[in-house]
This record gives C-alpha cells, structure tokens and sequence, in this order.
C-alpha cells in the first residue's frame, strides 16, 4: 500500500461520521490508520463498524496528539503518510490529486472552513524558517516515510504545536514543504466564541514551547486584524497569556 491516511481522534462522534463518508467515494487505493485516545461517545465503535467499508486498521491509545500520531505512523504501510483530521471532508479525487505530486517529500493542501461563524474565515498566524512557512497543520498534509526517517517522529512532549516542531525540524535537515492549492479539503470547526479564545490560550502555550526549543517568534496576520479586528486582538491576547503563564492540563 502506497498511501496511508493517519487520522487521530477523540469524542468527534458526529464529524466522524461525515468524514467517513467522504472517504468512501474517494477513488484509488489507500489504508485508513485510525488512533482513538479512548473515547466515550461513541467515536470508536463507529470507527470499528463502519470502517469495515475501507481497508482500515483501528486501534485505541491514551496520551496526546504526538503520541497518537506516532501510533499511526507505527501501524502505518504505506511510503506516503497523509494526515487528516476527524471533523473535515475530502473531495472524491482526493487520493489522485496527492498521488500527483507524490515525487515531492512534503505537501500541504488547501483546507477550506466550513462555518457559519464571524470568525470561521480568520488564518494562521505564520511562522517562517529559513523562509519557509512552517505553521501548516498536520491535517491535509503528505509526508514520505524517508523524511521521518531522517528526522524522527512527533515530539510528544509537545501538547500542541507538534506538527509545527515536525514541520521545522523537517526544514533545518534540508526538505522542502510544497503547498498545493488544488488539494482541497474542508473542515467543520467546532467552535464557540469561548472554545477559539481557549485553543488561542493552548496556542500560545505551545508557541512558547517553540521558542525555547528553536528560537522561533510568530507572525502578525494582518488580514485578520482587517477583517475582525476586535476578535483577532482577543485572539491574540489570549494566546499572549498563554505564551507569558499558560501551563497544559
């Protein structure tokens, strides 16, 4: 199996369904790695039944995102790994579209907000080494096994922001990350006003982290502050005081 979709998920029972039924009309071949941090709604079993339609391996583990993941990764077959998250959709070409840059190391897609929020338009707040944008999420995005050979798996001491840390150690050893317009998903955030005001706090716990392991600093979005200046600045507060005395739980 060439290509493996490695999808981490925890109490997403509803999202969960949506997304599997987007990957059945995918075309092309793929395996579906499933890591479930013990849910209790539902989402697991769900998994276990319905993904009985796709060539799927599900399999439950506690801990963090990072440790998810690299669960996956170890149940993994396939030369190309694809990271996706539960609550998003993916077009039936999707495969095909991935396979068509498959000479590249890493690839991040496009990923479209689905939401009838203000704030649903609002885009990453960017961080750039070595001139390259390292903030792309681990949802939509193609790494070749050989690059976490050379660099090694999520570092799971990072409760968030791991997929940044993997993105920027991926870049200091040499490779490249290729964004592809084409390559669109959509992803159906679950969020209250409350609920982007706390990820912001996490957000800026997890940069904090950054800057002490690689010296790196975020970037202001302008075009946030243009289009909702009153929940960016909130936004940015938040993540401020999580990045001046923000602890995980």
């Amino acid at each position: 199996m060439d290509v493996s979709v490695l999808i981490t998920v925890k109490n997403d029972v509803e999202n969960s369904r949506r997304m599997l039924r987007s990957l059945y009309g995918v075309k092309g071949e793929f395996e579906v790695i499933v890591v479930d941090a013990y849910s209790d709604d539902g989402t697991f079993e769900l998994f276990v039944d319905e993904g009985k339609n796709l060539r799927m391996t599900v399999e439950r583990k506690k801990g963090n995102r990072a440790m998810g993941r690299n669960r996956c990764i170890e149940l993994s077959t396939g030369r190309k790994l694809v990271f996706l998250d539960s609550d998003t959709e993916v077009p039936s070409d999707w495969i095909q579209k991935l396979i068509k840059h498959s000479d590249k190391d890493i690839v991040a897609g496009k990923i479209i907000q689905k939401s009838d929020k203000r704030w649903g338009d609002l885009g990453r707040v960017p961080i750039y080494f070595k001139n390259q944008d390292v903030t792309f999420p681990s949802n939509n995005l193609m790494y070749d096994r050989s690059v976490l050979d050379n660099i090694g798996r999520f570092d799971e001491a990072f409760q968030t922001a791991e997929d940044i840390d993997l993105n920027v150690r991926a870049v200091e050893a040499g490779f490249s990350i290729e964004y592809v317009e084409e390559l669109e998903i959509f992803h159906y955030p679950r969020m209250t006003y409350f609920s982007l005001l706390k990820q912001s706090y996490y957000d800026g716990v997890g940069r904090r982290i950054l800057k002490r392991k690689h010296g790196l600093k975020s970037s202001l979005n302008l075009s946030n502050v243009k289009r909702h200046p009153i929940i960016e600045v909130s936004r940015l507060g938040m993540g401020m005081l999580g990045y001046t005395i923000g602890e995980f739980r």
